[in-house]
């Protein structure tokens, strides 16, 4: 806590030190257990091969989701940076929580109507992988944001722009694959782009802004 202190001389509510112990607990159960998903998460991110193979291991895993709260954790961490308040990091874990299971439900629902749940397990792989690899990332990015000496205008805004570049590349990338896979219908990926990616977006900066 003392050297904490004297890298940062902000002093921030006792809640914020114990969020950030927690994920990096968190973080260390999953390395030790599922050291395999950290690795080929990054992987995925940019490397169609390694996307394949990861998906191929989560279609019937049990544990594809665990590292979606490491994302949810740390951007609430980011969000609430400027108004430390633990209400508002509880109100936004909650609203990103129901809004990745809504979509999950939804594409799962859908999946299943229109009997094509390998297709839509696909759309769901493509749909949390982004969120996954941003989680891994934003977590030290954060921890530097609150407790180091770097001005924290121009970081809080490289983070913005890590996190915008993240949502755009996601979207593209699953474009570029709606092309070339015969299996998903560009139409079919541009409706879900609009419906379960930025409309929900749009409606969440709204809640809060």
């Amino acid at each position: 806590m003392d050297l904490i202190a004297d890298l940062s001389p902000t002093t921030y509510p006792h809640w914020v030190f114990l969020s950030f112990l927690f994920i990096f607990a968190y973080i260390a159960f999953l390395k030790f257990n599922f050291s395999n998903q950290f690795t080929l998460t990054i992987k995925s991110f940019y490397n169609q091969k390694y996307s394949n193979q990861f998906l191929r291991e989560e279609t019937n895993s049990k544990n594809k989701f665990f590292l979606i709260p490491l994302f949810i954790l740390s951007f609430g961490l980011f969000f609430c940076y400027n108004k430390l308040s633990l209400i508002l990091y509880l109100k936004v874990i909650f609203v990103i929580s129901i809004y990745f299971l809504a979509k999950y439900i939804l594409l799962i629902c859908i999946g299943y109507i229109f009997e094509k749940n390998y297709l839509f397990e696909e759309i769901i792989f493509h749909s949390f992988i982004y969120e996954k690899a941003a989680g891994i990332l934003l977590f030290p990015l954060t921890l530097v944001l609150y407790y180091s000496p770097i001005d924290k205008f121009i970081l809080s805004h490289l983070i913005n722009i890590f996190l915008l570049l993240i949502l755009n590349y996601k979207w593209l990338r699953v474009l570029y694959l709606s092309f070339f896979n015969s299996s998903l219908r560009k139409a079919h990926i541009i409706i879900y782009l609009c419906a379960f990616e930025i409309l929900p977006l749009v409606i969440i900066i709204k809640l809060f802004y």
